[in-house]
């Protein structure tokens, strides 16, 4: 990890002392030797600064002589330090005794005393196979740091320079296109999925993966995602909130880790790891448009670091702005506008010169803005004072399918003569602050306190809409209410190494954590929810598109959760390595858990090592999945063989009319999955490493299908209570995932002018449903499972079973080029029929960038994703295109449908 450590000026009592005993010298050498004592008794304290003298050096590569432009060098112990400049010279004060600390990126640190007397000393760096970055944290809660190769568990690291290569300028599409095992895609007209891109890992849900800040949890959205698409049922963490230029690394653990870290780690953790640089700074622009000339970004990311405090205290401060418009792949709208009969609606779509070309079917418009801080500070000679945290807002702009104004039940005629468009706006707010203390004891003991919390409030409203039961009164503009969710945690966590005569070494972590999480839906205007006076025509009620929160789905919840850890890490011997993890948890709200991790690793030599984990789990079911409520949340389902808008009840697990049926109330996931990989270092400059692992999960949380409570199987449970379809939340399946990772890196420096990098990864994953559907023997004569073979088939086949990435890239002096090719796997669209049932090919996606490097700190970019202009398969069947609107699928997204995306890029540090 780079660490830039600042020098810092005499105090001014030291500069007054300097000046006196410099008069004084230059007066006479008797005069100066007179006056020594008390100058120096006048200033005590700093004595040693009169000792010191200018050291001028040179920091270069150990291999061919070639400078190391901005290396960071400091004196060890003291917040005193430089950086080269362009040509790896530096000059700073020191005397004898001193230490200089030499961190560089992609070399080994360097720790050379400064010899006695001298006034120049070159230091020549050794280059590592690893970066720097690469000494990881998460999945090891051991004391010492251990590279991704030298863990019992998969690790990849992701470097700043490399995610922000991908000329992607959100996280989440950052990570999807570096790391195979990841998936984040964005979805339109998909309800909260246009505002919250969900992230996946080992294709689980959203859900089933931690993200940590600094290793610290942080907070989930506040939107439960309840729409046909990846993700259903479940509700993930808004990466995208998390300005890039404010990151230093990610860190992805490819294991579960809910013994070590809690609830939700099932897939992994993705630990997001925050900029520490002390001085300096860097500006990044970046403007991109795609092919089709809309989808136009605008990015401007400015992160600036400062000293704080005497002993290598650090304020690293990141400011952030994003503007993209929306892009639209709609097709030209085929159905009925004004009449049923077609010649009749023909004659009128001419006379009224009516458009069909008048659905926005792409990526929502997203105004952000993001602000970030990480620090640390000296609190004495023992203790060490730590904060990180930031807000974001986003104003974001999502799109409806047309309303026609021939469909009598959803028309408004007086306000809206030729149909309407529904607006989707909303307001996304994130705010997060952890404030820690650490220290270690003079015993070895290494104490970490922290609290902490985090919230997300998403505001949303729909516009350029009505609500037909109000008929011409009806306004058309609504609020339709706001989601909350927050958490508020405090933890501790002690670790220390000990020296066992028998073992080579031995780490001992153990501490616990406290947290509350408040959940809330707040109810929208009345009407955008409730029903108005029309009765004619059967009118849908609540704004067309976006019914809002009514008043009886509103809720303020709040729940808490108490768990203790112990962890075990031990090098048996030089070869050997065993670690063993447990966790006991609390809810308040459903009862306990234990989980349990045991792993290893084995090193047959140097080049090559054997590595597994075998781990008991558990995700507990999220507030929004206990609380979440809408009597009439309007889906795009196919019933009855009639692809279109229905009013669907999403009732609680708790509510009285699916008790009756027999569910159950919810429990938590519980987990088993087994790792077995292995690694090998085949030279210094390649590194392989090929990962197995099968994740079974029992009693998986997911939504029921939506079930007619008209049917008698249903009718006597839901006499009277007014809903027409309806779902659910119940612990229905058994799931399990089978996967294999692999990745080979290869970086080479060949002489002073040229380097060579060339990354190869491939991800297999399947998950299959394991043994029938617990189906309640009340509803065994329903006709169809509790679960549909939608649901099911958005948990098999929705995301790709495979994925390679294969990237080169290659330096010669100031000029930069990149080359990365995406095989997306093919994906199946599940519907309610299998007649309609369709797969979607395999891609492959080609990105390249050029890049010149002015000088060290300044570099422009050129680039283009999505080179070839590839789209994914289009839909095959008219009747599942919202009538022409949407002629590639909403259900399932490998890469996104915008085609390709020209961008530059400016850097600039200083």
């Amino acid at each position: 990890m780079k660490r830039i450590i600042p020098s810092s000026s005499l105090s001014a009592r030291t500069a007054g002392a300097a000046l006196l005993l410099a008069a004084q010298c230059a007066a006479s050498p008797a005069a100066h030797a007179a006056s020594l004592a008390p100058a120096v008794a006048a200033a005590p304290n700093d004595f040693g600064a009169l000792a010191r003298r200018p050291l001028k050096g040179r920091i270069v590569d150990g291999n061919d002589q070639s400078p190391l432009a901005f290396s960071s060098v400091a004196i060890k112990g003291t917040n005193r330090g430089t950086t080269t400049d362009a040509d790896g010279r530096f000059t700073l004060d020191v005397e004898d005794g001193d230490v200089l600390v030499v961190t560089y990126v992609g070399y080994e640190l360097r720790e050379v005393p400064v010899p006695a007397g001298a006034t120049t000393l070159d230091v020549p760096m050794k280059t590592t196979s690893h970066a720097i970055a690469d000494v990881i944290v998460v999945g090891n809660r051991a004391s010492e740091a251990r590279t991704n190769v030298d863990l019992p568990v998969p690790v990849d690291v992701l470097t700043a320079k490399e995610i922000t290569k991908t000329g992607q300028t959100e996280l989440g599409q950052m990570i999807h296109f570096t790391a195979p095992s990841f998936n984040s895609t964005k979805h339109a007209i998909s309800n909260v999925t246009s505002y919250v891109d969900p992230a996946t890992l080992r294709g689980l849900g959203p859900d089933q993966t931690l993200v940590l800040i600094n290793g610290k949890r942080r907070h989930q959205s506040s939107a439960l995602n309840v729409n046909n698409v990846v993700g259903r049922g479940s509700v993930g963490t808004d990466l995208n909130a998390i300005p890039t230029a404010a990151i230093e690394r990610v860190e992805i653990l490819r294991d579960g880790a809910a013994a070590q870290y809690g609830s939700d780690a099932i897939a992994g953790i993705v630990n997001i790891v925050l900029k520490k640089n002390p001085r300096g700074g860097i500006v990044n622009g970046n403007y991109g448009v795609t092919a089709m000339g809309d989808g136009h970004t605008f990015d401007l990311g400015v992160n600036y670091g400062l000293p704080l405090g005497k002993r290598d205290g650090f304020l690293n401060l990141t400011a952030q702005g994003h503007h993209n418009t929306p892009t639209n792949r709609s097709g030209d709208y085929t159905g009925r506008v004004y009449d049923s009969d077609k010649a009749k609606d023909d004659a009128l779509v001419a006379q009224n010169g009516f458009n069909r070309h008048v659905t926005t079917y792409g990526t929502a418009k997203n105004t952000m803005g993001q602000f970030f801080y990480n620090g640390e500070v000296a609190l004495g000679d023992a203790w060490r004072l730590y904060s990180f945290g930031g807000y974001s807002y986003k104003d974001m702009t999502a799109y409806g399918f047309f309303r026609n104004p021939s469909n009598k039940a959803r028309a408004v005629l007086s306000l809206f003569p030729n149909g309407y468009n529904p607006v989707f706006p909303a307001t996304v707010q994130d705010v997060a602050s952890t404030v820690g203390l650490r220290r270690k004891t003079a015993g070895g003991w290494n104490l970490d306190f922290s609290v902490g919390g985090g919230q997300n409030i998403i505001k949303t409203y729909a516009n350029h809409t009505v609500n037909p039961s109000y008929g011409s009164n009806s306004p058309t503009s609504f609020y339709t209410g706001t989601n909350k969710f927050g958490q508020v945690l405090a933890n501790v966590n002690v670790s220390k190494s000990f020296e066992v005569s028998s073992l080579k070494s031995l780490s001992l972590s153990y501490g616990g954590e406290f947290r509350v999480e408040q959940y809330e839906l707040l109810a929208g205007d009345e009407a955008s929810w409730k029903k108005g006076p029309v009765t004619t025509n059967n009118p849908d009620v609540g704004s067309s598109g976006r019914e809002g929160i009514a008043a009886v789905n509103a809720v303020s919840r709040t729940r808490n959760n108490a768990g203790v850890y112990v962890d075990v890490l031990s090098d048996i011997t030089d070869k050997f390595l065993v670690g063993v993890a447990g966790r006991f948890e609390r809810y308040s709200d459903f009862g306990s858990n234990v989980s349990g991790k045991i792993s290893t690793r084995y090193k047959f030599s140097e080049m090559f090592s054997v590595r597994g984990s075998i781990n008991r789990g558990f995700r507990a079911p999220s507030m929004h999945q206990l609380y979440y409520s809408n009597y009439a949340d309007a889906q795009w389902l196919t019933l009855n063989g009639v692809f279109d808008s229905y009013p669907i009840a999403h009732l609680r697990n708790d509510n009285p009319y699916v008790q009756a049926l027999g569910v159950g109330k919810l429990k938590a996931e519980t987990t088993l999955d087994y790792n077995l990989g292995f690694t090998a270092q085949v030279t210094p400059d390649l590194t392989f490493t090929a990962d197995a692992y099968q994740i079974d999960i029992t009693d998986r949380v997911v939504i029921s299908g939506q079930l007619d409570a008209t049917k008698p199987a249903l009718a006597p449970v839901f006499n009277g209570s007014g809903y027409a379809q309806v779902q659910f939340f119940s612990n229905a399946l058994d799931t399990r995932t089978r996967g294999l990772d692999v990745v080979a890196s290869y970086r080479k420096r060949m002489g002073r002018d040229q380097d060579f990098g060339l990354n190869l990864a491939m991800a297999l994953n399947s998950t299959k449903v394991v043994g029938e559907v617990r189906t309640p023997p009340s509803l065994a004569n329903l006709g169809t499972p509790l679960v549909d073979r939608v649901m099911i088939g958005l948990i098999e086949v929705a995301q790709p079973r495979s994925k390679f990435i294969g990237s080169a890239n290659y330096r010669f002096k100031k000029l930069e080029g990149l080359v990365r090719a995406t095989r997306f796997g093919q994906v199946t669209a599940i519907q309610s029929t299998a007649e309609l049932d369709q797969t979607f090919s395999a891609k492959v996606i080609t990105d390249a960038s050029l890049t010149y490097n002015f000088t060290p700190r300044v570099g422009f970019t050129l680039g283009a994703n999505n080179l070839f202009d590839v789209y994914p398969d289009q839909i095959a069947f008219p009747s599942l295109t919202a009538s022409g609107q949407t002629p590639y699928t909403r259900f399932t997204s490998q890469f996104g449908f915008m085609g390709a995306y020209y961008f530059s890029a400016l850097r600039f540090s200083f």
